[in-house]
Parts: C-alpha cells; sequence; structure tokens
C-alpha cells in the first residue's frame, strides 16, 4: 500500500509545474501538499500546473469520469444499499460485549505500566527484628 507521500510524489509528476513554482519561491511544498490534502487532486486550481499535451489529454478524462458518475446513479445507490445491509447485521449487544472486553484490557495493560499500584511493602517475617 502506497503513503500518503508517494501518493504526493506522484501528484507532483503529473504536474511538473508545481516544481517551477517552488523554484521560483511562489509556493512552498508545505502549502502544496496542505492544499492537495484538504482539496484532492480533482480541484481545478491544479489545471494550471499540467503540461500543454496533458491538459488537453486530462479534461478529455475528466469529462468522461463526471459522465460516467452522472449516467449511474444505480451503482450509487447499490453501495448505500450495501453499507445499510451490513449496519442492520451489526449485533448491539455483541458490540457492547466486545468494547466492555477491550475497555477491560485497555484497563489491564495500564495497571501494568503504572508503578503505583505496584506494592512497596516488603513480606513481613519473624527475621525482620534480627536486621534492625
Amino acid at each position: 500500500m502506497a503513503s500518503r507521500m508517494d501518493e504526493f510524489r506522484d501528484f507532483v509528476g503529473r504536474y511538473p509545474k508545481l516544481r517551477d513554482d517552488v523554484r521560483s519561491g511562489k509556493r512552498t511544498w508545505q502549502n502544496i501538499y496542505e492544499e492537495w490534502v484538504l482539496y484532492g487532486e480533482q480541484d481545478p486550481q491544479w489545471q494550471q500546473y499540467l503540461d500543454d499535451n496533458q491538459a488537453s489529454t486530462n479534461t478529455t478524462s475528466n469529462s468522461n469520469t463526471q459522465t460516467q458518475q452522472q449516467s449511474n446513479p444505480q451503482s450509487l445507490n447499490d453501495s448505500i444499499k450495501n453499507i445499510l445491509s451490513y449496519v442492520q447485521k451489526i449485533n448491539p449487544e455483541s458490540l457492547n460485549r466486545t468494547l466492555n472486553t477491550v475497555q477491560k484490557v485497555v484497563q489491564i495493560a495500564q495497571s501494568f505500566g503504572s508503578k503505583s499500584n505496584i506494592p512497596t511493602n516488603y513480606i513481613n517475617s519473624v527475621y525482620n527484628d534480627w536486621w534492625d
């Protein structure tokens, strides 16, 4: 699975004019990355950073994708129905038991990590007086 940074590198590779803006000082990589995360690659602001031959190809593919999405609302309805059927199959009692179990495990793990729960009293024996 590609990391988010690998996806961003691929994005920059597809929009080569971004490098020119960074080199000229108009933008920073941090700024570009933040806008890419917030707006996504489909935002129209990125079109200005395509090469001229890529811009015409990309515009055609974007219009085809939008047409396919608009002409196929049935697939969206099917997806929503699948999600709803999955949610309906969830047993609330089972979910509650699972969450309670997870909570107990976390509490046990926390008790191992805290030093305040470790007893500091030594074993009392008759020989303690001998050492005093």
